[in-house]
């Protein structure tokens, strides 16, 4: 670390110790004071105001202290990665708020964001918002990282992680895949319904971890070796995240980390900043380095211009990009409740309808309908389970159109 990333841990320091008082102090509030108006009250107007007033500081002291702490990481994700690169002049970073800024890296010759929707790694997605974003040109090879959500035409988060790409030096045939392997089970609903087929891996000591796919098995096999696997395992250890897959696509390899986030969990509070600072900064070094690492396996050296793999990037039509922040209700919850809460209504008003019209045909059945009401009642009957069948199936249509695209890029890769 330089001596001004010295500087800018001491004012981290600073903050942490700052947050962490007033965390605990609300924290300690609430515990003290909820017990106290609990036992306050019931004897007169004046303790009820009093036992009350204990409560609402409470209540205030619960809600506060969770809040504090995560503003404070928000603090420190941002510091974090200043204080991290400062050290690299490879390195450079860019917030997400200065969307400008961001649409033109992802845009770029060295990234390109549109490139992840034909790349197998991510659903289908229609704007991103972006929050912090890593870019440079490591050992001659131009790269991007990037904090990101994408967004489907709905404003709905389909992804929420990390996705870098690292430019080669020529266009490759072919694409190739390689993903976390699922189990028999997984990989198969996974690849059902897509155009990309499964590729053998040759070295079995990989096949318990990784699962490949790819429309050109000869580009896959020659990309593939063991000593590049080894080095995709470690980059797969190194993530951390919930998911991991990468392709080599045209002229870029193409990574995705599925929940991967960049900003320090809320233990970290607790512990001095210099003591996990310097690990932090070496942890993203290695987002960076073991890429260009690939990259370098492969010999594959980056040109100073390549016109062909340029012009490919400048025909794909760019991202619409914004800030990450403030994207409240774009979370995988809001997704289901907005795009599966309505095939639920559907479903459960069909079988509310459904059902009573077949207890009243039931009824009629066993009992029988007075002579006047006979046609009414039937009619309602057969109305009721028209309506019934008609909105369960209805119902059951959407939600398996989500349950379809939900976490299934490959899907939407087609044969030629």
């Amino acid at each position: 670390m330089t001596s001004d990333a010295a500087i800018d841990t001491a004012a981290l320091e600073h903050r942490r110790r700052l947050s962490l008082r007033a965390a605990a102090t609300a924290l300690i509030a609430a515990v003290i004071c909820w017990p106290l108006g609990m036992s306050i009250g019931g004897g007169s107007e004046t303790a009820d105001t009093i036992g009350g007033a204990f409560l609402l500081t409470a209540v205030v002291g619960l809600i506060a202290a969770p809040w504090i702490v995560r503003a404070w990481q928000g603090f420190m994700r941002r510091r974090m990665l200043v204080a991290a690169v400062a050290g690299r002049s490879d390195i450079r970073h860019i917030d997400g708020e200065n969307a400008n800024e961001s649409q033109a890296v992802l845009s770029s010759d060295a990234f390109n964001l549109s490139a992840f929707r034909e790349s197998g790694l991510v659903e289908a997605f229609e704007t991103a918002g972006v929050h912090h974003v890593l870019t440079g040109t490591a050992q001659g090879v131009p790269f991007g990282i990037t904090e990101i959500a994408l967004l489907d035409a709905k404003g709905y988060r389909i992804f929420g992680g990390v996705l870098a790409s690292f430019r080669l030096n020529r266009i490759r045939p072919g694409l190739t895949i390689v993903a976390r392997d699922r189990g028999l089970l997984g990989n198969l609903l996974a690849r059902v319904g897509s155009g990309i087929e499964q590729l053998p891996l040759e070295d079995p000591t990989f096949e318990g971890v990784f699962e490949v796919y790819g429309d050109d098995q000869v580009a896959g096999r020659v990309v593939l070796t063991t000593t590049m696997l080894e080095r995709l395992k470690a980059l797969d250890d190194l993530g951390h995240a919930r998911g991991f897959a990468c392709a080599f696509a045209g002229g870029h390899l193409l990574v995705a980390f599925r929940g991967m986030q960049w900003q320090c969990p809320p233990w970290r509070i607790v512990q001095p900043v210099d003591t996990w600072l310097d690990g932090y900064a070496r942890w993203l070094s290695g987002l960076v380095d073991l890429p260009v690492g690939i990259v370098q396996t492969l010999n594959l050296a980056v040109p100073a211009v390549d016109h062909a793999a340029s012009s490919a990037s400048a025909a794909r039509a760019a991202v619409p990009v914004g800030s990450g922040s403030g994207q409240v209700f774009s979370a995988p919850l809001w997704r289901i409740i907005g795009e599966g809460g309505m095939a639920l209504m559907y479903t459960a008003s069909g079988a509310v309808f459904g059902g009573v019209a077949l207890v009243g045909a039931w009824y009629g059945l066993t009992q029988g309908y007075s002579s006047n009401l006979f046609w009414y009642f039937w009619g309602m009957i057969v109305a009721g389970v028209a309506y019934g069948a008609y909105a369960i199936a209805l119902g059951v249509r959407e939600l398996a159109r989500l349950a379809w695209r939900w976490n299934a890029p490959l899907r939407a890769l087609k044969r030629p």
